[in-house]
């Protein structure tokens, strides 16, 4: 039987609003399996992290893996209120499976 798809998530959230004391506080995003009996871990394969500053354009930077790279650390202490932080095509891994799982988007607006 396939592993159910995981949860990505950021400092426990899978979204909304967050304060930016603890958004800046994050390391990277994780996968978390949500109501599945089995001791199973799942792992980031790959997500884009896209910033958008009020007022600005939009800053991307792709990551291999779970935690932020420098460029994405860099967009993290970097927010403020009223910026908004999109974690997108998030692909991640469970065991058994053969390609990485499409597993979405998170928006976090930084209050």
């Amino acid at each position: 039987k396939r592993i159910p798809d995981p949860f990505p998530k950021i400092g426990g959230s899978k979204g909304g609003k967050i304060a930016s004391n603890v958004f800046k506080a994050q390391k990277g995003l994780y996968l978390e399996l949500e109501g599945f009996d089995f001791d199973a871990k799942c792992n980031v394969v790959g997500y884009e992290l896209v910033y958008v500053p009020q007022r600005k354009d939009a800053v991307v930077s792709s990551n291999a893996g779970g935690p932020f790279n420098a460029k994405s650390q860099g967009m993290v202490r970097s927010a403020r209120p009223g910026d908004t932080y999109y974690a997108q095509n998030i692909k991640g891994k469970c065991p058994g499976d053969g390609a990485s799982r499409q597993l979405g988007t998170l928006v976090f607006s930084i209050k």
